[in-house]
């Protein structure tokens, strides 16, 4: 059983039929057997399967190109409103254990989706990431200028976690500046991003698992047999 909502079924029903062109990175091998990432596009769905066998390389493939491939991809970047406002919906729906005094959204997937969070949620809005440097030197700061009152309770939104390491960063530059953080993403990947997180002091509250998502597609039909079992078999074998 899925175990999903009925506003979560919704949901996972848009995020496998609404088609977007996005960017898609693919792992190819060079003639001395080393890995290099070519960037292309193509039309896909904010969850969708490889098609080519390079796909799909994630953040992880920057600084270990050889680790396994990964089938399935989560990609919540230029979405439509009805899809975005479905989102927020669900993420409304978590129960928090602490009232949250502002939201805001990793940079920069997150940030229309925290904004629009805030406006189903009702919790303000604040504008406190950047991203700076690129590629695998990029990192998230926050904004200068910065000063929170003590103990400001932030409600830090993200669309996806995996392994963790840029919800750290966020975290610990918020923590620094003074605010008391929690953590609510719409999907984790269930490969150790959230107990990775946790061990550093921020709770962290996920709306759906990835694998909740496959079983309800399996028990539709909306996916192939292989296109479920390699998914479950990618992410049990590839958590942190």
């Amino acid at each position: 059983m899925s175990n999903l909502t009925k506003s979560q079924e919704e949901l996972a029903d848009l995020l496998l039929n609404t088609k977007t062109t996005a960017k898609v990175i693919r792992r190819q091998q060079k003639e001395d057997g080393s890995y290099y990432l070519e960037e292309s596009s193509r039309p896909t769905s904010p969850i969708d399967f490889s098609e080519d066998p390079g796909e799909f390389a994630l953040k992880i493939h920057e600084v270990k190109p050889d680790a396994p491939l990964s089938p399935i991809y989560v990609n919540l970047r230029n979405l439509p409103d009805e899809v975005l406002t479905k989102i927020a919906q669900v993420l409304s729906e978590v129960h928090l254990e602490t009232p949250q005094d502002f939201c805001t959204g990793v940079p920069k997937a997150a940030l229309v989706i925290a904004k629009k969070f805030s406006e189903v949620a009702g919790i303000p809005f604040m504008d406190v990431f950047e991203k700076i440097g690129q590629n695998t030197d990029r990192k998230i700061v926050i904004k200068e200028g910065f000063k929170p009152k003590p103990d400001t309770k932030l409600l830090v939104i993200d669309d996806v976690i995996a392994h963790g390491k840029s919800k750290l960063e966020a975290l610990t530059a918020a923590k620094k500046v003074g605010f008391y953080v929690n953590m609510l993403v719409l999907i984790d990947r269930e490969q150790g991003g959230v107990e990775q997180v946790e061990k550093e002091g921020c709770r962290v509250y996920a709306a759906m698992k990835l694998t909740n998502i496959l079983d309800y597609y399996m028990e539709k039909n909306m996916i192939t047999k292989e296109q479920y079992e390699k998914s479950i078999e990618y992410l049990s074998k590839s958590k942190v």
